[in-house]
């Protein structure tokens, strides 16, 4: 099996198990190293999972564990599985900008969720332009 038909049959076990935990998921998305240049042999595998704004805050974080152990057994390596909706502005711009939404349910909702990142991250750099501008002109963050 060459790696393309390889990343192809992990896609499909990844969507089929997160749908098997989380039917009502709204997208998944891949991001990290997997299937690009950079993975290595020991490399993990980093999935953020799309809920609605009511499900995140009920399923939270650690309720998804029996998703990940699951996923490592399927896989035979490690994973990582991220709430998507309860990352930081940043993380959440990083993954959608990673371009790897392997499955979308609904996809307006997606494209709203990212729509709002990309816009709740812009106005983070307008925030904090005045620190940005000051760590480039002075070259460290303190003042020492």
């Amino acid at each position: 099996m060459n790696d393309s038909e390889k990343l192809k049959e992990q896609t499909g076990i990844i969507i089929k198990t997160v749908l098997k935990y989380y039917p009502d998921v709204q997208a998944v998305y891949l991001f990290g190293s997997h299937g690009s240049a950079d993975e290595r042999p020991d490399s993990d595998i980093d999935i953020a999972v799309l809920f609605s704004p009511p499900s995140a805050g009920r399923i939270g974080a650690l309720s998804m564990s029996d998703l990940k152990f699951e996923l490592e057994e399927a896989l035979g390596r490690k994973a990582d599985v991220v709430n998507l909706r309860l990352m930081n502005t940043i993380f959440q711009k990083e993954i959608i900008e990673a371009d790897e939404r392997i499955y979308c349910a609904d996809e307006y909702r997606a494209d709203e969720f990212e729509m709002l990142t990309i816009s709740k991250y812009q106005r983070l750099n307008e925030e904090r332009r005045g620190i940005i501008d000051s760590v480039l002109a002075g070259g460290n963050f303190y003042n020492l």
